[in-house]
């Protein structure tokens, strides 16, 4: 019987029992005789051919329409578990998890309703409503279709600021004619709707990246790139919430006053870049608001005071969880009310007094026009990049952690359905934060009720007690902003970088914080998706090839000394073959990495190396074409010798898993190019799943049967007898007329018979 792993003798012995029946069966089974590698031995008798599809049918029992009703029951059943998980894990939910849950669920809201409150009004520059509606609908959604058990769905630092970006670059694009489609942001209700309509967009997106599988694009972002990005964001977070820390923010409304606070300064340019803004927020440190400085200075010492103590006090648990974020709003709250400081031109959130916050006509759905879609299309693909990919790495470390599998292509599409349905409820852009899954994981969470229950608890805080943050300081909010920006100021990649020496690498992380800081957080996103998918293309258009030489090692166990094959570049003291090429391709051939194989072996043939500048003289001298001057001859101003001319080559394939039909039609105009120059060309460990393909297109009849070896040593010996028989010059293929008595070992026959009629 043919063996089940290789798939050219199943697909010989198929074609032949349909074409040619079962002579054609059996002349199959005599041609693997003859020829080992392209076959392996295989048995086709009477018995195993009427062993077919028809037979099997026979056999097998009718199906009723009770059991085939069944059958397909059991199919959507496992089908609907898989992409809504809840209606797996809740049936079998444990009440010993409960109470973790539960508390989890109560330490996350401490920390999300702040952080919702903070994002929306000081990074999106929309109420700060929307920050809850942001840190509850979502997660809600992601509860019910996520895998990832400590997932810390909802608004996060660096996309709220992109979102940010986007609504402030917006009014921007209005074009000269006024079109009514591009009226200025300036509307609170305009921001949302932007706001709304980015969501969309980016919960659509997200959705079909799983929708097509393409979860392993998190893997195409270079991590240099991407840490050099996350650095700049940290800076540019803290440099544009200086001005909110330092009170150089017009207090307006506030107090029952119109205007009692504000700085007669020139406008910034439209559009600044961080570096801009960071010098004219120096420029007005003398207008520093003392009391609202304060506030800020102490917010933050507490904050990281805090850390630096749950660090130090691990093992006191109750310490681990105290909700310091949410103590020090209720404590700023209190204080500010009862002093009345927002009388003192302390700036407050003032949600109570904002009009445009007062309804709620939700859901509803986002209006999208063709207009504003094309402008806002790129922010959408930007966020959608940068959001996934943080939030696979979550996943990824919490599935790891806990044992658990979370798939890639399953989060794409709830964190993608949690977005389009959080649009709908007024919603920005949600993904998950490291920081909330760690607080979640710390806290106990054992399955998704945990988040489940936190956003249920949300949603009571936005519905009752939003009022009770109306004297809540900006300044404590921009505190928990820059707080959780220092979060991602993380140097051990550099450190590793440097401790590497890789200074590529540390090159692009300096170009893309540079761009960042001095240009601004679009053109940093831009620089480090564009340079990684360059970086992508120039690794995967290029082969992987290897020159080979020879040298000598000794066996530990026999004492003997043996011949191995090994890279050239490995050691000095690996040994080039005289007037041959072997070259080792290391990878599967296809359409993206064969465009630019021609040229590399030519490169490898002239110059004997890949790393020799092109302007350099040529090492090696190409073998005259018949009728012709090759390249690198004496007509060419060459050296005018064949003295070390490449006259043979040989590829080892024992690192080529598959080949296409784009990289086979290459490697057959490579061996033409090859034979019409008269070298001679071998290959060596030709897997099975490539031996048709070299049949069907043609490279086995041009190459020959004897060209085929399973060891590199048996080739060079093959073409040492071949050079002894024929002199100086080698052949592609004997003569016609002539018999090849040379097999791979030097001795005995090697025939490989191809079929005449091939599909």
């Amino acid at each position: 019987m043919a063996q089940p792993d290789e798939e050219v003798n199943a697909e010989w012995d198929t074609h032949a029992s349909l074409t040619l029946g079962r002579a054609a069966g059996r002349r199959a089974a005599a041609l693997a005789e003859q020829a080992p590698l392209l076959h392996s031995e295989v048995d086709i008798t009477e018995e195993d051919d009427s062993f077919n599809q028809r037979s099997i049918q026979a056999r097998r029992p009718p199906e009723d329409s009770a059991a085939k009703l069944a059958r397909y029951r059991r199919m959507f059943s496992t089908r609907l578990r898989y992409y809504v998980p809840i209606i797996g894990w809740l049936p079998k939910y444990k009440l010993a998890y409960l109470q973790t849950d539960i508390i989890a669920a109560v330490t996350v809201t401490f920390l999300l309703v702040p952080q919702g409150l903070s994002y929306a009004p000081q990074l999106v520059d929309i109420p700060a409503i929307h920050g809850l509606y942001t840190a509850s609908i979502p997660l809600l959604v992601y509860a019910l279709l996520g895998t990832s058990r400590q997932f810390g769905m909802g608004p996060e630092a660096l996309i709220s600021i992109l979102v940010g970006a986007t609504i402030k670059e917006f009014p921007r694009a209005k074009p000269k004619d006024g079109d009514s489609a591009f009226a200025a942001a300036d509307d609170v209700k305009d921001k949302i709707a932007i706001a709304t309509m980015l969501n969309l967009l980016v919960g659509l997106m997200t959705f079909l990246l799983g929708f097509f599988r393409l979860g392993f694009l998190d893997s195409v972002l270079s991590r240099a790139l991407l840490r050099g990005f996350i650095l700049a964001v940290a800076l540019v977070v803290m440099i544009d919430m200086s001005p909110v820390l330092l009170g150089l923010v017009p207090v307006v409304g506030q107090c029952n006053s119109t205007s009692t606070f504000t700085v007669e300064t020139p406008p910034l340019a439209e559009n600044p870049s961080p570096a801009t803004k960071l010098i004219d927020t120096l420029s007005k440190l003398g207008q520093t608001h003392a009391l609202t400085a304060a506030i800020s200075a102490v917010s933050i010492a507490f904050l990281l005071g805090m850390r630096v103590i749950k660090q130090r006090y691990q093992r006191i648990r109750a310490l681990q969880f105290m909700p310091e974020i949410l103590v020090l709003v209720v404590v700023s709250t209190i204080i500010v009310q009862t002093l009345r400081w927002d009388c003192k031109n302390v700036a407050i959130l003032g949600y109570a007094k904002g009009d445009a916050n007062a309804t709620y006509d939700y859901p509803k759905i986002p209006r999208l026009t063709l207009t504003k879609v094309r402008y806002i299309l790129l922010s959408a693909i930007l966020i959608s990049i940068i959001g996934f990919v943080e939030s696979i790495v979550i996943a990824k470390t919490y599935a790891t952690k806990h044992g658990y599998s979370a798939s890639p292509n399953r989060e794409l599409v709830a964190i993608g359905t949690s977005n389009i349905i959080g649009s709908f409820f007024g919603a920005y852009p949600a993904f998950g934060s490291l920081g909330r899954s760690a607080v979640n994981d710390a806290a106990g969470a054992k399955t998704q009720l945990a988040g489940l229950l936190t956003g249920i608890l949300v949603i009571c805080v936005t519905i009752w007690l939003l009022p009770f943050f109306e004297f809540l300081p900006k300044a404590v909010c921009s505190s928990i902003i820059v707080v959780a920006a220092l979060k991602l100021v993380e140097l051990e990649d550099v450190r590793f970088i440097l401790r590497l020496r890789a200074w590529k690498d540390l090159g692009l992380l300096g170009v893309t914080f540079l761009t960042t800081v001095f240009v601004g957080i679009e053109a940093g996103v831009l620089l480090s998706v564009g340079i990684s998918l360059l970086l992508v293309m120039k690794h995967t258009t290029k082969t992987r090839v290897a020159i080979l030489g020879r040298t000598l090692v000794v066996d530990p166990r026999t004492g003997q000394v043996k011949t191995k094959f090994r890279s050239v570049t490995d050691s000095s003291s690996v040994e080039r073959i005289e007037g041959a090429l072997i070259i080792r391709i290391e990878e599967g051939l296809f359409f993206g990495n064969t465009g630019q194989l021609k040229d590399r072996l030519k490169r490898i043939e002239v110059y004997g190396d890949l790393k020799v500048h092109p302007g350099e003289e040529p090492k090696r001298v190409a073998v005259a074409v018949a009728g012709g001057d090759a390249p690198g001859s004496g007509a060419d101003g060459g050296e005018g010798s064949d003295d070390g001319a490449v006259r043979a080559v040989i590829f080892d394939f024992g690192g080529v898993t598959n080949i296409d039909a784009s990289a086979a039609q290459i490697l057959l105009e490579i061996v033409e190019e090859y034979h019409h120059r008269r070298i001679t060309v071998c290959f060596v460990k030709l897997r099975e799943r490539c031996k048709l393909k070299f049949l069907r297109s043609g490279i086995y009849d041009l190459v020959g049967p004897g060209h085929f070896f399973r060891k590199i040593r048996e080739a060079i010996e093959y073409l040492r007898n071949h050079d002894q028989l024929r002199g100086d010059v080698f052949y592609a293929e004997a003569p016609s007329g002539s018999t090849d008595t040379t097999n791979g070992q030097g001795n005995g026959r090697y025939d490989w018979t191809v079929p005449d009629q091939r599909r």
